[in-house]
Order: structure tokens, then sequence, then C-alpha cells
């Protein structure tokens, strides 16, 4: 299944190293202390062969099994931190990073779940009856992991998997020991139950849309882990609290309870009356002064940002009737638009196609074929300025790309993508689009990504409302811990002018995009637009995303 990760050629030589507990535990003292992505590369290997060996589950496998994924799991965190913390990386590393990643949490579960399999064909004549609740526990939280793993790259959880942690949730159940809490690693500090895991990636699965970012997937992942007495699956349906379903029967995760008519024994019901009240609180509390950290919010939630998030994942785990719907209906589309990504291209596109429409190209020196029109007619004929301006054009539209319209609303548009085609297209990330060659950019959002099974991905783009313009801004000399840019030379300043974008007639008032680096509350400016240079200072955010930020400002001359 992962092509970086190759199952080990197997001789008689080779000892397996998961063959039982003091072996395993001498081959990990052996792993490269310096390289953890190596590390874990050979646990990985060794865990491909462990589960191709089709040896006997036994006990002592099985604890070796349990050991290995026990000592592994701070090398695991450590790839999975960085991973989180470098959203930038290059596509090449991302993508080998996600492999070693995703690799150990399916290998890992997958060991487990042939144990629980092979207890449940012969239970009488086993001897790992006792560990069951903790293999159990410790694959539906595998499972959780893929999942979660799975909605950072935009993809749906496979049906398949679906069913079998329904299977493994329905054994616990048919045993008794769903809400038993233990320990799932020495390393965590507070017990679970497989009713916790189990519910946790399904809490989790209608996240997995498309529309955040994996920090906040994972962030919403850890609030989940704490408030786990908030929450639970119920058997039989109360019309009051229940608003979510999952057919353990079926592979589907969690499914929002439209019209409830009928009752099956598969049916579970999940209920977030307490959670939707614990989110309005952890608001309020917020509101009044309470740091995030001691609301259960983690020390890396910030404000006021993270009002949005909270917003969003009650939206989605709110009942139909108070769900926000879409703002405007889509129509379907066939076309093409022009897209430009980061907002430094934006920024140089618009002025280039502003100076190429004037006829003051910064590169616009006299061509040979100018300086013979000047020498026969006395000036530059339409027929080769054209010609010019084309050549102009070519040479600045390497960061041009074309995207197939799939439908549109008043708020944006949606796009289709094949999965090779722009990679660096992530959720948050700023586009400028436009259908019509002739018509002004507009400048948009990437707020949804969908993965489709047939190799294409489907974008949901919000454009913002408005025809932005193109500005330059620079630090203001007067304020000696301020700002930054505008456009050089006209200010004594030798440094290049910061791009930006201006809304500068914005209904509400005037709004500034720029790098979120440059951004302070209250920080001044001076931006240079259409000929003019102003001094301005910067106020609210009032939406931001990955390497920007729109905020309003203010004149002061």
């Amino acid at each position: 299944m992962f092509g970086f990760f190759k199952r080990k050629s197997s001789s008689a030589d080779d000892q397996d190293p998961l063959s039982d507990l003091k072996t395993v535990s001498r081959w990990l003292e052996n792993l490269p202390t310096g390289d953890i992505y190596s590390a874990q590369e050979q646990v990985v290997q060794n865990l491909i062969q462990f589960n191709h060996a089709g040896l006997a589950m036994s006990r002592d496998r099985l604890l070796a099994l349990m050991h290995l994924d026990e000592q592994a799991r701070d090398m695991q965190y450590s790839l999975c931190l960085q991973y989180l913390r470098n959203p930038r990386m290059s596509k090449v590393i991302e993508s080998r990073l996600w492999a070693a990643i995703h690799a150990f949490y399916w290998e890992i579960t997958r060991g487990y779940h042939a144990f629980l399999m092979d207890f449940v064909a012969n239970p009488g004549g086993s001897r790992i009856q006792q560990h069951i609740p903790l293999i159990a526990a410790r694959a539906l939280r595998g499972f959780g992991d893929i999942f979660k793993w799975r909605y950072f790259r935009y993809e749906r959880a496979e049906e398949k998997l679906w069913l079998r942690m329904h299977n493994i949730f329905r054994i616990s159940e048919f045993d008794s020991f769903q809400q038993n809490r233990l320990k799932l690693y020495e390393q965590e500090s507070a017990p679970s139950s497989c009713m916790d895991e189990y519910s946790r990636a399904l809490l989790l699965s209608p996240l997995g849309t498309g529309s955040l970012t994996p920090r906040q997937i994972e962030m919403v992942d850890r609030w989940l882990a704490g408030w786990s007495s908030l929450y639970g699956l119920d058997s039989t349906y109360g019309p009051e609290r229940h608003f979510f379903i999952v057919d353990t029967a079926h592979g589907l995760g969690l499914r929002r309870i439209r019209t409830q008519k009928t009752t099956e024994p598969t049916y579970r019901y999940l209920d977030t009356h307490r959670l939707l009240t614990h989110l309005d609180e952890t608001v309020h509390a917020l509101q009044g002064g309470a740091m995030p950290a001691s609301l259960g919010l983690g020390e890396d939630f910030r404000l006021p940002d993270g009002y949005d998030l909270i917003a969003h994942v009650r939206n989605e785990w709110s009942p139909a009737n108070t769900r926000e719907r879409r703002a405007s209906p889509r129509e379907s589309v066939d076309g093409r638009c022009e897209v430009v990504p980061e907002l430094r291209n934006i920024a140089a596109r618009m002025q280039r196609d502003q100076q190429i429409a004037t006829g003051v190209h910064a590169s616009q020196s006299l061509t040979p074929e100018e300086i013979l029109d000047i020498k026969l007619y006395g000036f530059v004929t339409q027929r080769t300025k054209a010609g010019v301006s084309q050549r102009l054009a070519a040479a600045d539209d390497h960061m041009l790309e074309h995207w197939a319209l799939r439908d549109r609303s008043e708020t944006g548009v949606g796009i289709a993508l094949k999965d090779e085609q722009s990679e660096w297209v992530r959720v948050g990330k700023l586009l400028a689009l436009r259908p019509d060659p002739s018509g002004p950019w507009r400048i948009g959002i990437v707020r949804r990504i969908t993965r489709q099974e047939e190799g294409w991905r489907l974008l949901g783009v919000r454009v913002l409302p408005g025809v932005a313009e193109h500005a330059g801004i620079l630090q203001d000399a007067d304020q000696q811990t301020a700002s930054y840019a505008v456009d050089g030379p006209a200010f004594g300043a030798e440094e290049p002018a910061i791009p930006a974008l201006i809304y500068p007639d914005s209904e509400g008032g005037p709004r500034i995009i720029l790098e979120t680096a440059r951004y302070a509350h209250g920080r001044q400016y001076l931006l240079r637009h259409a000929d003019q240079v102003l001094q301005i200072q910067l106020e609210s955010v009032l939406d931001k995303g990955d390497g920007w930020l729109l905020a309003s400002y203010q004149r002061l001359n």
C-alpha cells in the first residue's frame, strides 16, 4: 500500500524481532538514536514483516507487538509534531513524512485487528483473553488516527475501515467491556475506554470534509480526548438529546438525524447535548478573560480566530434544524478560469497588467523593433506595441494556472482539479482568479477540499466581495518599532516595497491584505497606491489564512 516502505525479504538467517518480549526489547535498544525518521522506518518495516508472517497469534507475539507499540509512541509523536509544525514544507518532504506516520498507524492497527479476529474465531482456546479490552481500545484509537491523518490529506475513510471499526466496538459491547476505563499507554495520564475512542473518532468524522487545516483538526481531536465525559453512545433513541446516528452494519461514519421513524439493533445514537453546552460555556469564559489552557483548549489556541474554530465545530455537532445553511445557492457552470497563487504573485500580476495596459511596464525598454519604428516613422506602431506586450505577458505567466470551473454562487466558486495538478493548494490558501481574461482579478480563499476516488479534488473557493487593488507598504521612518514597506526610492528607503492588496472603498471601511508577519494592531505604514502616498494604521483582523491576513485600517493623513 505504501511504496516508500518495502517489505523485508525473509531468509533463514533473519530473526523476527517481534517473536517475543525479550527479543523485541533487545532489538529496540539497537535502533539509531539520532535519526527518529530512520528508526521509525525500521519499526514499520518489521511491523509489515510481522503482519505478513502468517504465524500463529500467540500470546508471546501479542506481548511483543504491544511492547513495540508502547516504545515507539514517543518517536511517532515527534514525527507528528514535526509534520504539524511545518505546514509549508516541500511536497516531497510532506509526502514522505505523512507516509511514515500513516504507515505506523496502519500496521499497528492491522496487527491488533488480526489478534482480535483470531480471538473472536476461537475464544475458548485463546490465551490472550485478559488483553482483549486493551488491544480493542488501542485498535479503535488506531483506526481513529488513520482516519484523522487521511483527513489531513482531504481523503475520506474507506467503507471497509469503518466496518472494521464498527465491528471492534460491537465486540466490546458483546463482552460488556465497552466502558471499562484503562490506560492505553503508560505515557498517558488519563484513562480511556472503547466507547471513548469510538465516539471520539465518530465526532471527528464531520470535521474531515476538507474545511479545516491539519493543525485545527489535531486541536479539536485533543479537545475531544479531554472532554470524553461530555458525550456518549446509546442504543435507544431519545429525540431531545440525540442528534446523530451511526449504523454499525454499514461502512459509514456519523450521520445527522433528520427524521427518525424506525430503529434497528445495529443503530447507535450519539448524545452531543452536553458537548454543545460546554462549547457555549467555553466561549462565554473566553470572553470573560479566562485563559484557553485552563479551559482545556491547549497552549496553542489563539484568539480571536479561535472563536471561528469553536463556531465551526459547534455548527458541525449541532442538530439539523439549527445548523447554518449555505448563504447562496450554487449553479453549475462549464468553463475555465485563470488563477494566480500567493499574495506576492497576485500583487505582481496586478501591477504588471496595469503597467502593460498603460504602456509603462518596468521592463519595457526599447526593443530593436521599436527603435526601427522610431527611425522609420518617428513613433512606435501599434502592431509593434502589441507584439512586445505579448512577449512580456508570456514571460510573466510562469505562475499563471488554468482551472476548470464546476459551479458558482454569489459568494464563491467550485473548482475541479486533478490530483497531480496545483500541489500547492491547501485550505486557507489565498489566490486570485478571473473567468474572463479581460475582466478584473477577484481574490479568493480555498475553504474546502474534497478528494474524489477518480483522481480528482473538488475545491470550494470563497470569493471576497469587491475588486482588490495592488499596493505597496513601507516602514514609517518616524516609528522606531513600527512597520514596513511601500514602494522604495520615493520615500528615501533602500528596501523594496512589500506587496499588499487593498479594498479602499469597501463597505465598513478600507481593508488591506498583507503578510501575516507584517501585522500588529496599531502598527503604522506608509502606503503607496495609485501615485499617492498615505499614512495608515492597522486595526482589527477580519480574516486570515496560510501566510496572509485581512485587516481593517484607517488613514492618518
